[in-house]
C-alpha cells in the first residue's frame, strides 16, 4: 500500500510551485497526548521548488486527545500547525532528504505537530487540579475531616492509628 505522505515532485522545476494535500490517519503520542484515531491530520502544503530542494510550508489540522496533567480529565481538541521544511538532496541538520522523484513529508508532520504539543496539557484556565486545598477530596470540594476514609487507600493505616494499634 502506498504511503499517503508520499508526495511526487517530478513536475517541479526549479521556480515552479504546487499546492498539495495530505489526509491519513496516525498514531502520534506524547506522555499526556495522542491523536484522535478517529479523525485524520489534514495537511494542506505548498511546494517550492529551489536549485538543489523543496521548500514545504502550509498548516496542519489534527485532533488530539489530552489527559490534563493537573486534574487527569479527558479532553479533546484540535490544534492547527504551521510546518515549514527544507528537502534537500545533500541534507544538513536543519532539512530532510530529497532522493529522487518523491518526498516523505510524514517526519517533517510529525516533527512539526509534535513539537507544537503542550508536554503539560491543561483542561481549561478554571481546572480545579486534583487538591483544590488542605483537606479536601479530589475535586469533590467535600471536606475530609469527619468522612468516611472507606474510599482512600490508606483507609486502613487510619484506623489502626485511631484504634492506638
Amino acid at each position: 500500500m502506498r504511503s499517503p505522505f508520499l508526495v511526487n515532485i517530478a513536475d517541479l522545476a526549479a521556480g515552479s510551485d504546487r499546492r498539495e494535500r495530505t489526509e491519513a490517519r496516525v498514531d502520534w503520542a506524547l506522555e499526556l497526548s495522542a491523536a484522535d484515531p478517529d479523525m485524520p491530520l489534514v495537511a494542506d502544503l505548498e511546494l517550492h521548488a529551489l536549485t538543489g530542494g523543496i521548500l514545504v510550508r502550509g498548516r496542519a489540522r489534527i485532533t488530539v486527545r489530552h489527559t490534563c496533567h493537573r486534574c487527569l480529565s479527558e479532553f479533546t481538541r484540535e490544534h492547527d500547525v504551521p510546518v515549514s521544511a527544507m528537502f534537500m538532496t545533500e541534507p544538513d541538520d536543519d532539512s530532510y532528504e530529497l532522493a529522487g522523484s518523491e518526498i516523505d513529508v510524514e517526519q517533517m508532520l510529525r516533527d512539526e505537530v509534535l513539537l507544537a504539543m503542550p508536554l503539560l496539557p491543561r483542561c481549561g484556565d478554571d481546572c480545579p487540579g486534583v487538591v483544590s486545598s488542605p483537606g479536601t477530596g479530589l475535586n469533590t470540594g467535600a471536606s475530609a475531616e469527619g468522612d468516611d476514609h472507606s474510599g482512600s487507600p490508606f483507609a486502613v493505616l487510619r484506623d489502626l492509628l485511631d484504634r492506638g494499634t
